[in-house]
């Protein structure tokens, strides 16, 4: 055996190889590559073969460290007349074309990798079986099928190598197979089957303290988020990622989660962060000589410095990502770097070069779809600057459509809510587009398009063909004057922002100030009524300000006491516009003037009937008072007051109520919700920014499983209802996470997707005293025959009018209600 630091004579050579083996899963690579490099040496003249068998394994190790100049000078060496044809041969070469492709040397690479297809010809995949080492030649001849783009032929050996591995019950090789398909599935862009593929090597690298290819594992599955459009939850993971691979050696990994630790956080809004990890990836790469990372860390400082118009810093990086890119034959890396180039073009006003090169990206097969959409988009952006409006409308149109074809291609309704925020500037700008061409209308129903598809989808209001979608306008004066009400549509957007006012005389169109002026009162307006200020007494100028730029130029339209429908963008779908401060015999709160219910599309109240409910058998699901399972969800003085309160609304033989040890997750299942036409809940409630969907209801521990005690968003999605109301009577029930073109999404939104009717949901944290009041009311109003809009509201001017610290927005506003389905 080998061992230590002083190591002895190599008796044993396949357990010495298999220790080493054992040393890369476990990403152990410095003792690794020591005994490697020594058994080798002591076998290169008694054993060549397992000389050779030991070079390779360290060539792998020096592979995963960077060290591409060492993998070559290793495996320079020529093999002795025996093995030129054996699976060591192929493996060498196959190591050898890696190195030379990470270094940028094409002309060497493709050498060697021609040489690797000939020599594996000879020796089949079926071969495989008997030799492990064939299958880990071929696994790396995968790889680099994957750095010529060419994944047909690099999907088809991974998943032979996966039947393979399961065949033999080689946890490894089956945790490898699933992370390298992951691969192929991201450069596919399939992204939800990336996400599960991602999951499943991590799982199974897990099981067998696989290091490496957890580590790995890791950042794929952060990059499939990234580009889902998930990027709180991308950050984070990329980060756990780079420092994985930074203790464990793995340099090439960790310049690329590095890199992407910046693309991540320049998506949220922290340039400055994101140019020092590019600047840190990109100094690395180059120390490592690793060409491939060098152009990403270029291209994304271009991007960076195009951004904030640093045009020649942008020009300087992207010059330098096109040369490395084309010298090492990297095409896709050349295609991003052209697009940004076509970018600079543009903002200089360089129309036809921006043209030249977008034309041809757009044509070249090369293309993925996600980097289609964008040159479509600038193609749109720069005919309407050079005034060409028919072009510019094609492109814009097409541009949309490519993207909607790409979201087509995910089934995970959880990926659909982040990826619909790639499409924001596409939809913006041929909004920005039409509105500039007096056609408002028009650029209304393409607004509602891009709407709430995931919640549309989910309900079966909308078919997922978007062509067919676009040949439906809706009729949205025929909507408003079914609902005898107003509609308010807004489009929030950097330059200015637009409301649609639609009753039963027509459309209106007003233009509205830049989203940054808007944001900056809800910020101020929302800090006041959580701290507690007596909004009205106070006449808060935010409060004033917010009226007279989101309604006051629709105020005309909108009779005293009717119905208005409030389908917000951006931050205001985290506004409750009843605090508003409106004029009119003296200042007051919006909601004295009008019934206010939040929607989520045009397409979603064109069906939504509040008639159709109001004779419906009335029966009650009420589920809380739980038995505190964790000191961070104890136990409130008036939960069972609540409770109690809204049970005597209903005779007993047409409730359901599960309280304290009964008030379980598996209770709500259980129970058949479909059947209920109230469901109200009283417990605590968590929301997720990061996965809105682990939004969640806090009950009592399960017995079989005390881990589980929350009802979560996602499960609630599962159970179809029926509900005229459903009420979420617990902290943060609307949720915390603003998706573009779906708003608020968490426990209210999921309710929505089942099926409910009306739901109310909490934008804070809800009163424990004030709450119990406003509901009894609530039901009260209910059993009078009120629907539930001005069964809300009624309950809500009771405790304004009232003369305790309850008629503060604080206590009465953080209750939104959410109609539509």
């Amino acid at each position: 055996m080998l061992a230590g630091c002083n190591p002895t004579v190599v008796t044993d050579p396949e357990l010495v190889h298999d220790r080493v083996e054992k040393l890369i899963i476990q990403g152990d690579f410095k003792t690794a590559h020591r005994i490697a490099e020594s058994a080798s040496t002591q076998l290169s003249k008694k054993n060549p073969v397992w000389a050779w068998r030991f070079r390779l394994l360290d060539a792998r190790v020096l592979l995963r460290e960077g060290r591409n100049d060492e993998v070559l000078a290793l495996l320079s060496e020529g093999l002795p007349s025996t093995l030129e044809s054996s699976d060591i041969a192929l493996e060498r070469l196959v190591f050898q074309s890696l190195a030379y492709t990470s270094l940028g040397r094409r002309m060497e690479a493709d050498k060697t990798l021609r040489q690797a297809e000939i020599l594996s010809a000879t020796n089949p995949l079926s071969s495989s079986a008997t030799s492990s080492l064939t299958s880990q030649a071929f696994s790396v001849l995968g790889t680099i099928y994957l750095e010529r783009a060419d994944l047909t032929r690099a999907n088809e050996i991974f998943h032979r190598n996966l039947d393979l591995a399961h065949r033999q019950n080689d946890s490894y090789e089956q945790a490898l197979m699933l992370l390298n398909l992951s691969v192929v599935a991201l450069r596919r862009e399939h992204f939800d089957e990336a996400l599960d593929l991602s999951e499943a090597a991590s799982n199974s690298a897990r099981n067998i303290n696989a290091k490496s290819l957890l580590e790995k594992s890791r950042g794929n599955t952060a990059w499939a988020n990234y580009e889902l459009g998930n990027f709180e939850e991308a950050l984070t993971q990329f980060r756990a990622a780079e420092q994985e691979a930074k203790l464990l050696g793995e340099t090439d990994d960790r310049i690329e989660w590095l890199n992407n630790t910046g693309l991540s956080l320049y998506r949220l809004g922290y340039p400055l962060d994101a140019e020092n990890c590019y600047k840190s990836a990109l100094q690395i790469a180059k120390d490592y000589r690793d060409v491939e990372e060098e152009t990403n860390a270029h291209v994304a400082l271009a991007e960076l410095f195009l951004q904030s118009n640093s045009l020649d810093l942008a020009t300087e990086h992207t010059n330098k990502a096109l040369d490395i890119a084309h010298s090492s034959g990297r095409t896709s890396d050349e295609l991003d770097a052209l697009f940004l180039k076509s970018l600079i073009a543009a903002r200089q006003k360089d129309t036809n070069q921006a043209t030249q090169i977008l034309g041809y990206l757009d044509g070249n097969p090369a293309i993925k779809p996600s980097l289609r959409w964008q040159v479509e988009g600038a193609l749109s952006n720069v005919y309407a600057e050079i005034s060409k409006p028919a072009l510019a409308d094609r492109w814009y149109r097409q541009s949309i459509t490519t993207f909607e074809t790409q979201r087509a291609t995910i089934k995970r309704e959880e990926s659909k809510l982040p990826f619909s925020t790639n499409a924001d500037n596409l939809y913006d700008d041929y909004i920005r587009f039409l509105v500039n061409h007096k056609r408002t209308d028009e650029a209304l129903q393409w607004l509602d398009l891009g709407r709430a598809r995931t919640l549309e989808e989910g309900l079966g209001i909308v078919s997922p063909d978007f062509q067919a979608a676009i040949k439906k306008p809706l009729n949205v004066r025929a909507i408003a004057n079914r609902l005898h009400g107003t509609i308010l549509v807004y489009e929030l957007a950097p330059q200015e922002s637009y409301l649609w006012a639609i009753n039963a005389s027509g459309t209106h169109f007003f233009k509205l100030p830049p989203e940054s002026e808007i944001n900056e009162h809800v910020k101020k307006y929302q800090r006041a009524i959580l701290d507690s200020r007596d909004t009205l007494a106070e006449s808060y100028a935010d409060g004033i300000a917010l009226y007279n730029i989101l309604v006051a130029p629709a105020q005309t339209l909108i009779p005293k006491n009717s119905p208005v429908y409030v389908i917000p963008d951006g931050n205001l779908a985290t506004l409750n516009f009843e605090t508003l401060l409106a004029p009119g015999g003296g200042i007051h709160y919006w909601i004295e003037d009008a019934t206010i219910t939040d929607a989520s599309s045009l397409k979603l109240l064109a069906g939504f009937h509040p008639e159709m409910h109001a004779k419906t058998t009335k029966k009650l699901l009420l589920i809380g008072n739980p038995i505190s399972p964790d000191e961070k969800f104890p136990d409130l003085l008036n939960f069972g007051t609540e409770m109690t309160s809204i049970a005597r609304h209903f005779p007993a033989a047409s409730e359901a109520v599960f309280a304290q040890k009964q008030a379980l997750p598996s209770a709500y299942a259980s129970s058949t919700p479909g059947q209920f036409s109230y469901i109200h809940f009283v417990a605590h409630g968590t929301s997720s920014s990061a996965q809105p969907l682990d939004s969640a209801i806090v009950l009592t521990r399960e017995p079989a499983n005390p881990d589980a005690f929350k009802l979560y968003a996602r499960d609630v999605i599962q159970q179809a209802l029926h509900a005229d109301l459903v009420t979420i009577s617990a902290c943060y029930g609307s949720g915390s996470r603003v998706y573009g073109g779906e708003g608020v999404v968490g426990l209210s939104w999921a309710f929505l997707r089942a099926g409910a009717h009306y739901v109310v949901g909490s934008l804070w944290q809800a009163s424990d005293a004030a709450t119990p009041q406003l509901m009894d009311r609530m039901y009260d109003e209910l059993a009078q025959g009120r629907p539930p809009d001005v069964a809300l509201r009624d309950a809500k001017l009771a405790l304004l009018h009232s003369q305790g610290v309850f008629r503060k927005p604080l206590y009465w506003a953080t209750f939104q209600l959410y109609g539509g389905a």
